[in-house]
């Protein structure tokens, strides 16, 4: 295209001349500039299926998913015989776990095209995660055979080999895994963890390892994948991996809690808390609050409730529901530091279980709790050893930041603070893939 002809597409309002200029503004790196470009080529024609499409694309690499998958969806509705847009819906859905909304638009991106080897993979990660484990296998099975060095694929197939018990069947796609480490782009960090839940921990240190080489920017969550395999255990998940975990999860939070088949936390901190208390709460500290779930709870029960998190976008959910008094963005521990002897109850539902070392945990609510104070959290348990700490399974767990406590070690550190454990009881705190996830439900009292 020369120079004159870029002079009238620019001057053009025609939406497909418009797409053409934000195309070259992506391909040339001004990503800015070619959202800029979409947009105004769906102004110009909101029914151009091609600009909600391409825009969706921008707006999900540059970390916006809730709002990419709305223009997926408008391209969807206006050409639903596009596999790519079908495809893009499908996982924009998953990415924020609309697992069983995505398996329609997969099946209809394969019903499109049945070769497509993502779709399949894609399909059967969310089946996967719907418990629906032989159609998923089948087309886990599907996208090899489209694509034999589709890795992903094969990582998931022998995962859920493992989850079924069978270890040779995984070590076999483990073998042919092992053959192509070498090639351009292989997902060293997913092969890893198959090894460590495979039983080959020096194999899967050696994979994390070469991830941090080749990807530094990932180093907390290697950090955590390295300590499940026998490496120095960190203090706490780090606050850039905590929130990017959350902004991805923010706009899916609630409907993973609705119901008794989801996440629980919530309702085992506020059972526990109407159990050992009859009187209403006059300061009420929810660390770690996300979208509000525990505050909804307590709302009534409190006469000032304050909810602390770090994520704007699990704050911005809580402040839409108008249950707390204040909110404040920021390190939990900073807050329940700097605002001593100021409140009665500390609550923290999935929160204390992204920290390794609860002794910073249990000072700062110490120092932050009035005299005779309740602090009541949840908390995975550490079955292998109940006076340590470990990382979460990798199963989920440890890659989201998480913690195993052991009851004894919880009860031991406490003390040090001057809490004496009320309430410490195993309970399902959530489920995953429909199985249940145990936890701890602990309440301690500040003795004086």
């Amino acid at each position: 295209m020369n120079r004159s002809q870029r002079r009238i597409l620019a001057k053009s309002r025609d939406p497909r001349h418009l797409g053409e200029i934000a195309e070259l503004h992506k391909k040339g790196g001004r990503i800015d500039k070619a959202e800029e470009k979409y947009r105004e080529a769906i102004a110009a024609d909101p029914r151009c299926y091609e600009a909600h499409n391409n825009l969706g694309s921008i707006l999900k690499e540059t970390g916006r998913v809730p709002e990419a998958t709305r223009h997926f969806a408008y391209a969807f509705q206006i050409n639903p015989n596009d596999a790519v847009v079908a495809f893009n819906l499908a996982i924009g859905l998953s990415a924020q776990h609309h697992f069983g909304e995505a398996v329609p638009a997969f099946r209809q991106a394969l019903a499109l095209r049945p070769s497509y080897a993502d779709a399949h993979f894609g399909l059967a990660f969310a089946l996967t995660q719907l418990a629906e484990h032989d159609d998923a296998d089948h087309h886990y099975q599907a996208a090899l055979m489209c694509d034999p060095q589709h890795f992903e694929a094969r990582i998931h197939l022998g995962l859920a080999h493992i989850d079924k018990g069978k270890v040779v069947e995984a070590f076999e796609q483990a073998e042919i895994l092992a053959r192509a480490e070498n090639v351009p782009g292989f997902p060293h960090k997913a092969f890893g963890i198959l090894l460590a839940r495979a039983g080959c921990p020096d194999g899967a240190k050696v994979c994390f390892e070469n991830h941090l080489a080749r990807h530094p920017g990932d180093r907390d969550e290697i950090a955590m994948l390295l300590a499940a395999v026998g490496g120095t255990l960190p203090s706490r998940a780090t606050d850039q991996q905590i929130s990017r975990l959350y902004a991805s999860r923010a706009n899916g939070w609630d409907n993973g809690a609705a119901g008794n088949a989801g996440y629980q936390g919530h309702r085992l901190v506020a059972a526990a808390l109407a159990s050992l208390s009859d009187q209403r709460a006059d300061t009420v500290v929810d660390a770690g609050c996300g979208t509000g779930l525990v505050g909804e709870l307590l709302r009534s029960e409190t006469r000032h409730l304050i909810g602390v998190d770090m994520s704007e976008p699990m704050l911005a959910q809580a402040r839409g529901k108008n249950v707390y008094d204040e909110l404040h963005r920021g390190d939990l521990i900073d807050y329940l530091n700097s605002h001593p002897r100021t409140c009665d109850v500390v609550v923290s539902a999935a929160t204390v279980i992204h920290f390794g070392d609860l002794d910073v945990v249990f000072d700062a609510v110490a120092r932050c709790l009035r005299p005779g104070g309740l602090f009541v959290f949840t908390a995975f348990p550490n079955d292998d050893d109940p006076d340590a700490v470990a990382v979460a399974t990798l199963n989920g767990l440890g890659q989201g930041g998480c913690f195993r406590h052991g009851a004894d070690y919880i009860a031991r550190v406490a003390a040090k603070a001057g809490l004496a454990v009320e309430l410490l009881r195993r309970d399902v705190h959530e489920y995953a893939r429909k199985s249940p996830i145990p936890g701890l439900i602990v309440a301690l009292r500040l003795i004086g």
